[in-house]
C-alpha cells in the first residue's frame, strides 16, 4: 500500500523526543520552501509544541489513521528513529536527521542492529560522512552539510539565562551524561553503572554545589532521555533537570547548550556539535576500559578523538574545572584539532543547507 499511494506535496517530521532539535529546526526552515509544502509534525498525543509552529505546519498524532495517512502521502520523510517504515519506496525522499556524530558505535555497528533504510544521512564533515555511511547506510553517500539542531546553538544567551531565571554575572555550566542503562527505546548495558545522575564514581552533590557557589557558578546536569530519570533535584547551584524541565520554561536542549560557557560530558556526541562554539569541554569518563569492552566506539584510538581533558574522579574533575574557570584552557589544542576535522561549516546555515541538498529550497 505504502509503495503505491500517490505522494503530494507534503513533508512530514518524525522526531524523538517530540522536542528534539533537529525537528524544531527542520520545522522552521520548511516554512521557507518555495512550493506550497504541508509540513506534518508527528507528535505523542500529549506533547504540545514548545515552539510557534509556521503557518505550513499541522500537528498529527504519531499512532493514529490520520498521521498514517500522511505518512504514506508524503514525499519528503525526515526523521530522527524508527518511524512507521524501516525501508522506503523509490517515489520518496527520506532523511535520516539522527542526532549527532557518533563518538560511540550506532547502527549497522552494532551487532543486529540494521537501523531504517533511507536516501540520506547527515554529518558535519567528510570525516564524520564516512562513519555515517558505516553506521547508517543510506542509499546516497551522507550530506556534509552539518546537523539542523546546531544552528540552534547560536541562541541569544541573555535571553536563555533570563528564562532560566540565573543571573548574568553567573557562569553556567552542562553536564551531558550519556546513559549506562537504557530503560526506553532500546534496552542496552553500556559500560559501568554507577548509580548516580553523573554516571561517574564518587561524585558528591553537596560538595559539588559548594564548589560551584564558591566561584558563582551554576551547572544544570540533564540525564540521557533513556536513562533512568524520576525526578529533578536542586541545589542552590546545583540542578539536576530533565527535558521536561526545560520545555517548562520554553527551552529546548541546543537553545540552552548555546548559552553555556563549559560542557562536561562522557562520549554524548552533543562534545562534537558543542565545537562549533569553540568553548571549554570535559570528558568525565571514569569507564573508558569497560565501555570500549560492551558499546565500543566508532573511532580508535578513541583518545585520539576527544575534544578536552579527560576526568576519572571528582577530584581530577575538579582540579580541571577550577582551571577553566580560572581562565585557563587546558584542552585547547584538542578542541581545535577535533573541531577542524569535524566540521566542514561553522555558521548557523545547516538545515538551510540540507533542504538546498533534497531539492526543497533553490541552491543559489
Amino acid at each position: 500500500m505504502y509503495r503505491f499511494t500517490p505522494k503530494r506535496d507534503i513533508a512530514v517530521i518524525w522526531g524523538w523526543p517530540d522536542h528534539d532539535d533537529n525537528v524544531i529546526a527542520v520545522e522552521r526552515e520548511l516554512q521557507s520552501c518555495a512550493v506550497e509544502t504541508v509540513v506534518v509534525l508527528m507528535t505523542d498525543p500529549k506533547d504540545v509544541p514548545l515552539w510557534k509552529l509556521g503557518s505550513k505546519t499541522i500537528c498529527v498524532k504519531k499512532d493514529s489513521w490520520r498521521g498514517w495517512w500522511y505518512f504514506c502521502s508524503a514525499r519528503y520523510v525526515f526523521f530522527t528513529h524508527r518511524c512507521f517504515m524501516h525501508k522506503f519506496p523509490p517515489n520518496v525522499v527520506s532523511v535520516n536527521i539522527w542526532h549527532g556524530m557518533p563518538l560511540k558505535r550506532i547502527g549497522w555497528m552494532l551487532e543486529g542492529n540494521k537501523g531504517i533504510e533511507s536516501d540520506y544521512a547527515l554529518a558535519t564533515s567528510p570525516f564524520w560522512a564516512e562513519i555515517m555511511d558505516r553506521s547508517m547506510k543510506p542509499k546516497q553517500p551522507s550530506l556534509s552539510c552539518g546537523l539542523p539542531r546546531n544552528d540552534r546553538l547560536f541562541s541569544d544567551r541573555r535571553e536563555v539565562l533570563d528564562k532560566l531565571g540565573i543571573d548574568p554575572g553567573n557562569r553556567l555550566l552542562t553536564w551531558l551524561p550519556t546513559y549506562r542503562n537504557s530503560v526506553r527505546g532500546e534496552l542496552r548495558n553500556d559500560g559501568t553503572k554507577y548509580g548516580n545522575f553523573f554516571e561517574m564514581p564518587g561524585i558528591n552533590p553537596d560538595e559539588l554545589n559548594d564548589f560551584l557557589a564558591a566561584r558563582d557558578t551554576v551547572m544544570m546536569v540533564k540525564p540521557h532521555p533513556m536513562a533512568d530519570f524520576d525526578q529533578s533535584r536542586t541545589w542552590s547551584h546545583l540542578k539536576i533537570v530533565d527535558n521536561d524541565w526545560l520545555h517548562a520554561r520554553m527551552l529546548s536542549l541546543y537553545e540552552f547548550l548555546g548559552a553555556t560557557d563549559v560542557l562536561i560530558s562522557d562520549i554524548s556526541s552533543a562534545v562534537i556539535d558543542y565545537l562549533l562554539l569553540d568553548r571549554p569541554i570535559i570528558h568525565t569518563f571514569a569507564d573508558v576500559d569497560e565501555y570500549r569492552h560492551t558499546r565500543g566506539f566508532s573511532v580508535e584510538p578513541i583518545s585520539d578523538y576527544f575534544c578536552g581533558p579527560v576526568v576519572r574522579t571528582q577530584h581530577e574533575f575538579l582540579n580541571c574545572l577550577e582551571l577553566i574557570l580560572e581562565g585557563q584552557d587546558p584542552g585547547r589544542e584538542m578542541r581545535l584539532k577535533m573541531r577542524q576535522l569535524s566540521h566542514s561549516h561553522l555558521d548557523a546555515g545547516s538545515t538551510a543547507r540540507l533542504l538546498k541538498s533534497v531539492g526543497l529550497l533553490p541552491s543559489s
